[in-house]
């Protein structure tokens, strides 16, 4: 799976102009931060629609992003929780559809 160099990494604000000491550089350092980073930065970066222009733009991955943005805002004392949930949700089932599809090429390739 695409990892990417540090100037295309995603690095995460709680604020513009202020970077809160994360980074990813692929889909799965994407997902395992979304787990731990502040609750700040998942509302900063999901209000401003962040998450799916990086994953779309940068990972190239147009169906996970629409799959981001079709996420909807609840009142904002629980949208940073719920919207943690759901984008860890939907970036880990599509993790392991692209795994599992790398799986059934490589077997296959060395079936024929």
């Amino acid at each position: 799976m695409r990892v990417v160099p540090h100037a295309k990494g995603f690095h995460f604000y709680t604020a513009v102009g202020d970077y809160c000491g994360v980074s990813s550089h692929s889909l799965e350092e994407f997902a395992d931060a979304v787990q731990y980073v502040c609750s700040e930065a998942i509302v900063f970066h999901f209000e401003r629609g962040d998450f799916q222009s990086w994953i779309r733009d940068v990972i190239g991955d147009n169906e996970l992003a629409k799959k981001l943005g079709d996420i909807k805002m609840c009142e904002r004392h629980l949208a940073a929780e719920s919207c943690r949930k759901e984008i860890e949700e939907r970036v880990n089932v599509r993790l392991f559809q692209l795994e599992a599809n790398r799986l059934v090429s490589r077997y296959r390739k060395n079936a024929r």
